[in-house]
Order: structure tokens, then C-alpha cells, then sequence
């Protein structure tokens, strides 16, 4: 798009910054040439030195061509001004920044629709914030009747392991919240669907009324009525029994149990399929998994204290085999970025991992061509 910003200051010169790194026009009109030299300097925007009353600099800035104005300025006067000049001579999107309320009306009966109020947005950001710390982040929408917020899901978070599905046929989901988004650790962010999961140490991304925001968080981040079942004690006892992972220090094992989720699954539940990318490995604490091959006949069983998905996690290679709950079960999943993360911080202990891995490896390749020749089982 085009876009015309009036005023280059702090405000202006930040969002004229963003928008050129998105791949927009962007023209900055400032009274202060130094400023505009600055502008282009450091952002690579265009500038007009000249006043935002002057026709003159606005034909040069582009005004009537231009998609979207944006006054910037920081007297509200100026911006009205601006903005009923911007009207007169160009169909535009006129956007303005309001620091006096009293401005409100000015503006609307200037039909300017796209009105930014400041002080109602650190208001609201405020008290989002003394009200529920909790929160990761959050911003405010329609007037503050609507907030967009993150929350960090943590490990005993009731929603842990759940996917989206499942969250929203809970009884207790209020309705009227709704997930927007899953960030990863590394910052990926991912549209929801019905099957994706909600994994620990990623940030949850919703919407919800501001009136109902705290019903929302109560229930996203209520933790299990078993918590004692998910201590972190046994958690990190099972970490520790995987022996690709004793030489972790227990410091490091505590990095890697806060960012793994815990997963329940009644009996005859899928946790995947043969040909799903393996992006995880599993570690059950209790209950039985079947391992099944193309004709859904279980090709081995992993009990309480087994491992399963490791191999696939390593290689990158699809899974070989699908995988499902013989019994109600519970499992860590551990994933490739938790898992990545604590290997990278240690090359000593990540070669002793890798060796531990690839003797593991050497021994399901003997067993593919004892047992099965025309697949290999641990590739899973």
C-alpha cells in the first residue's frame, strides 16, 4: 500500500520503520529537516520536509494517490486540521492519534473513523494488567470492550496436552473466548485448528469480552485437580530413566521438564499416524501403547517407563508406524525445540547424547533386518 504519515517523531518515525520493512510506500511528512534526514538515514523512507498545511508538500508527498494517511502529530488540533485537509482532496483512509478525549467528537463529525486514542489504551493496558498479572500480554480492542491477550501454558495448566478440540467441547470453555493462536518457543506462530495441540511452553493467543476475561483465565490457566500426579518430581524421575538422557546434569533435566507436556489418552486414542512428521518423542508414565503398522495390527507394545518416537525426533524421517492407547494413558511428549534447546547448550553432553543415539540407532537397524526386513520398527 500507499501510506502518507504526517509527523516524523517518536511515533511516526517508529511506525514509518515498520511499515517499509512490510513491504509498503511510505512517504514521512515533517516541518523538521533534520528529523527527515534522520528518517531516511536510518529507515530508508521517503520524506518531505514541509509543513502539513502546505498543499504543496502534500501533491509532492503523493496525497492523492495514497491509500492510507496517518496524522501523527502531536497536537490534536494539527491532526484535525490535517485530516480535514487530507478529505477535501483525496479518498484516502484517514487514521489519527488522539491525546485529548474532547477531540472525539471533532473527529467523528470530520468523519474520520479510524480514531487511536492514547489514553484510553494505556488505561485499559493498565488495569488488563494489575487485574490479572497472569496474562503474557494483552491488547485492547473495540474500545476496550474486547481484549486480545497470551498466556503462557504451563505444565500443570489444566489445558496442557489437550488439543483445540477438546478445549472448546469442555463444558467449562467459555464461550465467548476465543483461541486465536499458538506461539511456539521460538516465536512460530500457528493458526489453531480442531487437532492442534496445546503443548507446555508455548503461549496461548485469545480473545475474550473484558467483562468475561477473568471467567477466561480461570479456566485456561486452572491446573488439574490431580496436580500431585504431574509433581515435577515424578516427571523428572522419568526423564531420568531414559538413558539417552542421563548424562543431562539435573539442572538440565528441570530445563527439559518445564518444556514438555503432559498428554492423557483413553483407551483407543490415536496420538499419531504412520507417515506424521515426528516432531516429538513420548515417555509413558502409565497405562500401554501400541505401536501399529499399515493394517492397524500392533507390531509392539510400550509400557509404563517406555520410550517411543525418539528415532523419528533424530532423523526427521515421517513416522513408520502409527500409534495408539491400548489402555488409559499418561505421556510426557517432549518436543524438538524443548529437546534441541537443552542439547545445544551443552556440545560435551549433546556428544555423549548423539553417541548414546547412535548406538541405539546401530541396534534398531540390526534388529529392521533380523525382524523386519522391509521397514525398520524404531523408526517411528
Amino acid at each position: 500500500m500507499k501510506i502518507v504519515i504526517a509527523g516524523g517523531g517518536r511515533v511516526g518515525g517508529a511506525l514509518a520503520a515498520r511499515l517499509v520493512a512490510d513491504g509498503h510506500t511510505v512517504t514521512v511528512i515533517d516541518r523538521d529537516r533534520e528529523r527527515c534526514d534522520r528518517l531516511v538515514e536510518e529507515t530508508g523512507v521517503a520524506t518531505i520536509a514541509g509543513d502539513v498545511s502546505d498543499t504543496r508538500a502534500l501533491e509532492r508527498a503523493g496525497l492523492r494517490d495514497a491509500d492510507v494517511v496517518a496524522g501523527l502529530l502531536p497536537r490534536d488540533a494539527d491532526n484535525l486540521a490535517f485530516a480535514m485537509l487530507v478529505r477535501s482532496v483525496s479518498s484516502a483512509r484517514v487514521m489519527v492519534r488522539m491525546s485529548d478525549a474532547n477531540f472525539r467528537e471533532a473527529y467523528r463529525l470530520a468523519g474520520v473513523r479510524d480514531v487511536v486514542a492514547e489514553a484510553d489504551l494505556l488505561v485499559t493496558k493498565f488495569t488488563a494488567i494489575l487485574d490479572f498479572p497472569q496474562l503474557g500480554g494483552s491488547l485492547p480492542l473495540a474500545s476496550g470492550e474486547v481484549v486480545l491477550f497470551d498466556l503462557p501454558i504451563t505444565l500443570h495448566a489444566r489445558i496442557a496436552g489437550r488439543t483445540v478440540a477438546q478445549l472448546r467441547g469442555d463444558p467449562d470453555y467459555p464461550g465467548d473466548c476465543v483461541i486465536a493462536g499458538i506461539v511456539a518457543p521460538g516465536g512460530n506462530f500457528q493458526l489453531p485448528t480442531d487437532g492442534s495441540l496445546l503443548r507446555a511452553g508455548h503461549t496461548l493467543v485469545a480473545v475474550s469480552r473484558r467483562d468475561r476475561l477473568g471467567d477466561a483465565l480461570a479456566f485456561l490457566g486452572a491446573k488439574p485437580a490431580d496436580e500431585d500426579a504431574i509433581a515435577q518430581k515424578p516427571v523428572r524421575d522419568a526423564l531420568r530413566n531414559v538413558d539417552f538422557l542421563a548424562p543431562l546434569s539435573d539442572e538440565e533435566i528441570g530445563e527439559l521438564a518445564r518444556g514438555i507436556t503432559l498428554v492423557r489418552k483413553g483407551a483407543g486414542d490415536v496420538l499419531f499416524r504412520e507417515g506424521d512428521p515426528g516432531e516429538e518423542f513420548f515417555v509413558v508414565l502409565s497405562g500401554e501403547i501400541a505401536l501399529v503398522g499399515k493394517e492397524g495390527a500392533a507390531v509392539q507394545t510400550v509400557g509404563a517407563g517406555g520410550i517411543f518416537g525418539e528415532i523419528a525426533l533424530l532423523t526427521g524421517d515421517a513416522r513408520s508406524t502409527g500409534a495408539r492407547a491400548s489402555k488409559s494413558s499418561e505421556l510426557l511428549s517432549i518436543g524438538r525445540e524443548a529437546f534441541s534447546r537443552v542439547m545445544m547448550s551443552n556440545p560435551t553432553i549433546a556428544l555423549e547424547m548423539s553417541r548414546i543415539l547412535g548406538q541405539r540407532l546401530a541396534r534398531a537397524t540390526q534388529s529392521l533386518k533380523e525382524t523386519r526386513p522391509s521397514r525398520g520398527l524404531f523408526r517411528r
